[in-house]
């Protein structure tokens, strides 16, 4: 590109008082491969550090499963187990839900509200109920909460016993709550 001036003694040049100058354009593509300056590739680290991912090691991969079986080992959305430590109390949350089940039996709340501290079956069995199971109480008369006892048996395990009362009569009522995704939920029911 040529560099052109103007006189000073022109209109544009005595505004300023300097005289304009033409410049080249910045290229508006990236350069090619090609057209990059040569560069070197270097280790950086020790040579024989591997990178930190958790591999799934074949033998933990029976051959004679199922695909579906297999994709399930390896899916990384799968409900991941959560150790007591990084749990709430255990009892705060099986009166909660032990309220919550009377409520959806007796026809009061529905079960979609469960959803996310039940497990599937646990939430269609109760779909399924609702309404239906007059050991519980009803709209009208639904049991109360008489005395709750929660054992912990295993790491991220808890089983509780729940004693309802009726009107003059007693129901239990068993849960089995497991810490999933850092969460207790429910994936045993047993109503008697």
């Amino acid at each position: 590109m040529t560099l052109s001036t103007l006189p000073a003694g022109s209109a544009a040049g005595s505004r300023t008082g300097r005289a304009l100058a033409l410049r080249p354009a910045p290229h508006r593509e990236p350069p090619f491969d090609d057209e990059l300056p040569a560069r070197h590739l270097r280790l950086v680290g020790p040579l024989d550090q591997q990178l930190p991912f958790d591999a799934l090691p074949s033998e933990a991969i029976d051959t004679d499963a199922s695909p579906r079986t297999v994709r399930a080992q390896r899916d990384p959305f799968a409900a991941r187990p959560t150790g007591r430590n990084e749990l709430p109390e255990p009892g705060v949350q099986a009166r909660r839900l032990v309220i919550g089940m009377i409520e959806t039996v007796t026809g009061r709340r529905p079960a979609s509200q469960l959803r996310h501290h039940t497990s599937p079956t646990v939430q269609a069995g109760l779909a399924r109920d609702a309404g239906r199971i007059t050991r519980l109480g009803t709209a009208r008369r639904p049991a109360t909460l008489h005395s709750l006892h929660v054992t912990e048996p295993a790491d991220g395990v808890a089983e509780v016993a729940a004693v309802l009362r009726v009107d003059d009569r007693f129901r239990a009522l068993a849960l089995r709550l497991e810490g999933l995704d850092g969460r207790w939920r429910c994936v045993r029911l047993q109503i008697g």
